[in-house]
């Protein structure tokens, strides 16, 4: 049994892996309570453990203190030039998140073919995973961050006098500050995708249309609503475990 934790700037899940390498457990906890917790029962039967941490030091002690009471190995993810079936193409490698680079793999080992890779998290990233006809292998070129959803949202909140709403749901032509304020961040998030994705059919050269979306993170959901009415012909699919089987095939690469 592997134990994958994607430690993330809001909440730290994790999917303890069986033999056939489906998830067998799973949960999720808020960071700010992680401290509080108690190590669940299941991961007494883990035999080697996976990190991605992008929550620095308020996320790793704690789960120090819960990986105390185990036998397992702990392995820390940090990107490298090449894993799992995927080439990094980032400037410098090492400084691509851990999270970004187990979503690539993820997505990669998955769905073995071109994707544009998106989570809608704390932040919003899009990168392009595409097909490196020589070595047959996953290429990541490049990708986009941004702030996501709540982020956008506590940034109007703070600077802008009169809004001091909750968002309130998607509108073709909003008529009240909650709506409008949901769907311009909605609208925002969706031209992000839809920027990178047609970027990503001028660098391949292929047809847009049969390049899938692969989306992950919190605020999937919502932003495949409004990729769906901004641009319907889009393949789009939800994979909310997309980084821990990224992190399970990091670690079962290193058996």
């Amino acid at each position: 049994m592997i134990l994958a934790i994607d430690a993330g700037n809001t909440r730290c899940k994790w999917g303890l892996f069986d033999a056939r390498s489906t998830i067998a457990e799973s949960g999720s906890w808020v960071n700010d309570a992680l401290s509080e917790q108690e190590l669940p029962a299941c991961w007494h039967g883990a035999k080697r453990i996976v990190v991605s941490n992008v929550a620095g030091l308020a996320v790793s002690r704690p789960l120090l203190s819960l990986f105390e009471q185990l036998k397992a190995p702990v392995h820390w993810v940090r990107t490298s030039h090449a894993a799992a079936g995927v080439i990094n193409g980032y400037q410098t490698p090492e400084a691509l998140g851990s999270d970004r680079w187990a979503a690539l793999i993820g997505a990669w080992q998955h769905y073995h073919a071109p994707c544009l890779v998106v989570s809608a998290g704390t932040a919003l990233t899009v990168d392009m995973l595409s097909y490196h006809a020589q070595a047959g292998v996953g290429d990541f070129k490049g990708g986009s961050i941004g702030p996501g959803f709540r982020l956008m949202h506590q940034a109007l909140v703070q600077h802008a006098d009169g809004i001091r709403t909750l968002p309130g749901m998607w509108r073709a032509a909003p008529t009240n500050t909650e709506d409008a304020l949901y769907t311009g961040i909605a609208h925002a998030m969706a031209g992000s995708v839809l920027l990178q994705w047609q970027q990503m059919q001028t660098l391949s050269g292929a047809d847009s249309d049969v390049i899938p979306c692969v989306l992950t993170g919190g605020d999937a959901e919502l932003l495949k609503q409004a990729l769906m009415q901004a641009q319907p012909e889009m393949p789009i699919t939800i994979d909310a475990s997309l980084v821990l089987r990224g992190l399970f095939y990091l670690e079962r690469e290193c058996l």
